[in-house]
């Protein structure tokens, strides 16, 4: 299910790009409008997943049902993250893990608004966003390999290439050697991109999926830390919670009140009774 998808949505995202890519600006206008509102219906897809619910493949269009607050998010978030990537790619990589559960606060809160559900993820990534950055390098991992394919076949291409280019007479022919390494080169990065598409069937689902329950888990924690505090506020406000003595006991009181109108008052003694 959760591969499926990623497949259906990459399919989707594709042909639309093709397709409008042809039409100048107003295309483009077109694809951000339909990324934003997929992209967080596949979010939402992969929360359900990691709740053992059983989502349809139709709700990975959920989004579009409430346009407004999915596309503004997705919007603002691409808006805000290009503004602070202006000053280093540090902070625009910082401010990424700032609104990364976004997409799913929108979801569990139908009324919150995109503005104050990026401001909620801000919130909720204080202090935790080292642990999200430690998470998405472990799937990193599984890039490693054709990343280093990929690196070979850049080297071998070029290699290939610059022995063409310094050949010291112009109307040789390129030889043997240099043809097949620059052919060799060529089908290792294409090798590379295969492997980093088959690996991303797995992986991506896997990693929003992962993020998914780093949301649920990071919504536990901050509900508990809340009925925490709410809990030792109540008993320092409780008078009762101190000791079982009258609460009264040491309070000065107003004549009339409080404890001294428990005493019954003394009756005037007559001069004339007999003792």
């Amino acid at each position: 299910m959760a591969i499926g998808i990623f497949v259906l949505a990459w399919l989707i995202q594709t042909v639309a790009s093709g397709i409008l890519s042809f039409i100048p600006f107003i295309g483009w206008i077109a694809l951000f409008l339909l990324t934003g509102p997929l992209y967080v219906g596949v979010s939402w897809v992969y929360l359900a997943i990691s709740r053992r619910e059983q989502p349809e493949v139709a709700y990975m269009f959920s989004g579009f049902k409430e346009f407004g607050r999915t596309f503004l998010a997705y919007l603002l978030i691409s808006i805000f993250i290009f503004l602070w990537s202006l000053l280093l790619i540090v902070p625009g990589i910082i401010k990424t893990y700032s609104y990364s559960q976004t997409f799913f606060i929108l979801r569990d809160n139908p009324n919150i608004s995109a503005l104050d559900a990026i401001t909620e993820s801000r919130h909720m990534m204080n202090g935790h966003k080292g642990r999200l950055f430690g998470l998405s390098l472990t799937f990193l991992l599984w890039y490693l390999i054709p990343i280093a394919v990929g690196i070979v076949g850049s080297v071998i291409v070029f290699g290939g290439m610059a022995s063409v280019s310094y050949t010291s007479d112009p109307t040789e022919l390129i030889s043997a050697l240099a043809a097949g390494a620059t052919f060799g080169g060529f089908v290792l990065m294409l090798v590379a991109g295969l492997i980093s598409l088959g690996i991303s069937l797995y992986v991506y689902p896997y990693l929003i999926t992962s993020v998914a329950v780093f949301y649920d888990d990071l919504y536990a924690a901050s509900e508990g830390i809340y009925v925490e505090e709410t809990v030792i506020v109540e008993e320092e406000v409780d008078p009762f919670a101190q000791t079982e003595q009258d609460p009264f006991a040491n309070d000065t009181h107003p004549e009339g009140f409080g404890p001294e109108t428990t005493k019954e008052p003394e009756t005037p003694k007559d001069e004339n009774e007999p003792k």
